[in-house]
């Protein structure tokens, strides 16, 4: 294994399709995947009721992770970053958050005009965003050989 120096990291990151989230809900880890988007250090996503927000609110202390593998060559690289999450209430950040996210996954979801406008849908009503104080990036394979992530 190798480390990835933090700039990367944060890119690789920022790319990743999808994070984990882990929390600590009722006495004990959990965590649940998100999608979500960077924005400088700070990683935001869309959640609803439940017990990934109930933890949060609780214990605001988090972990997130974001791995991709290279199927050809079997290396992998991941980032793992660590924050104090907190829910999101300034109208224009949770808009931002959503323009941002509708960018990112326009390829899955389509265009953003079949929705209602750019405001957060009634499934996923609130918006957290976890300030990143720690980041660390690991990768497998040679490190004279150029990534291909």
């Amino acid at each position: 294994m190798h480390p990835v120096p933090e700039y990367e990291t944060i890119r690789f990151l920022a790319s990743a399709p999808v994070a984990h989230i882990g929390v600590i809900s009722d006495g004990e880890p959990y965590v649940t995947a998100v999608s979500f988007v960077v924005v400088g250090r700070e990683v935001r996503f869309r959640t609803g009721p439940g017990r990934r927000l109930d933890a949060l609110r609780v214990h605001p202390r988090v972990c997130v992770e974001a791995c991709q593998v290279e199927t050809e060559s079997g290396d992998w690289m991941s980032a793992v970053a660590w924050g104090a999450a907190r829910e999101v209430t300034a109208e224009d950040v949770i808009t931002e958050t959503v323009e941002l996210l509708l960018a990112k996954y326009r390829r899955l979801i389509g265009d953003p005009l079949g929705f209602a406008g750019l405001q957060p849908l009634p499934a996923f009503p609130h918006v957290v965003a976890v300030e990143l104080d720690t980041i660390t990036g690991m990768r497998s394979g040679s490190p004279i050989r150029p990534p291909r992530f």
